[in-house]
């Protein structure tokens, strides 16, 4: 005679998920090729809410023609830079969860096609810029605190920053903490529109030798709370084209 299953059994059985959901660990052998000098993405690839992956200090991920989606975290100690090992563009990164920039990481977008896009949250401690030509969006809901600060010089890293023809759009809210520096080179543009915020708090330092657009009654205003402490740019209403 088979014996009968519990009532206790199958009440585990039925009600074990997504308690007994096991989470995949993810590390960049599961996305990218070594090259023997970067990390390649192999493909268009999302991380999964309930994953971490970990850049180390002194790795590469190159998003390489690719989507890489971010729903759950990634710790970067190294860099992701939206380029390519080859001619072309289209090279992005989707945040929708949490992004650390640690003091030695780096997200850069580097050229034409070469995008950035923030629905999250990011914490940046380290190097988050504009190459030539490449661009950030902070969109309706993302945030980006920056508590990092340009290291100075020709050849400085550090703070949130725009290269020549670098391009950042602001409808999201971004923080620049005390000690924090948000540099605009010549230019570069920020368009700060329908409803964005950007909150310089006291000790930050916002220099603009580009172009700053605050939007207008098409796109909807955005707002500067704190100084631009150094402006030999513009700054002027105006909408992304």
């Amino acid at each position: 005679m088979s014996k009968k299953r519990s009532g206790l059994t199958k009440h585990r059985r039925a009600y074990c998920y997504p308690e007994c959901y096991v989470c995949p660990s993810i590390t960049l052998e599961d996305i990218a090729t070594f090259n023997g000098t970067n990390w390649l993405l192999n493909q268009d690839t999302t991380i999964l809410a309930c994953q971490t992956l970990e850049i180390p200090a002194g790795q590469e991920l190159q998003t390489n023609h690719f989507t890489l989606t971010n729903n759950g975290t990634i710790n970067l100690r190294g860099t992701i830079r939206n380029a390519q090992d080859t001619s072309g563009n289209n090279s992005i990164t989707i945040n929708n969860g949490t992004i650390n920039i640690f003091s030695t990481g780096t997200i850069v977008a580097v050229d034409g096609g070469s995008i950035f896009t923030n629905n999250g949250v990011v914490n940046n401690y380290g190097d988050f810029y504009c190459q030539t030509y490449g661009v950030i969006n902070n969109n309706a809901g993302g945030r980006i605190n920056n508590y990092s600060a340009f290291s100075g010089g020709p050849g400085g890293t550090g703070g949130f920053r725009l290269n020549a023809d670098g391009t950042f759009n602001n409808v999201g809210i971004f923080i620049n903490n005390t000690g924090a520096t948000i540099k605009n080179a010549p230019n570069a543009t920020i368009y700060n529109y329908g409803g964005g915020l950007i909150t310089n708090n006291s000790g930050g330092l916002i220099t603009n030798d580009g172009d700053i657009f605050t939007g207008n009654s098409t796109c909807g205003i955005g707002i500067i709370n704190g100084p631009v402490n150094n402006n030999t740019g513009t700054i002027a209403q105006g909408c992304p084209p």
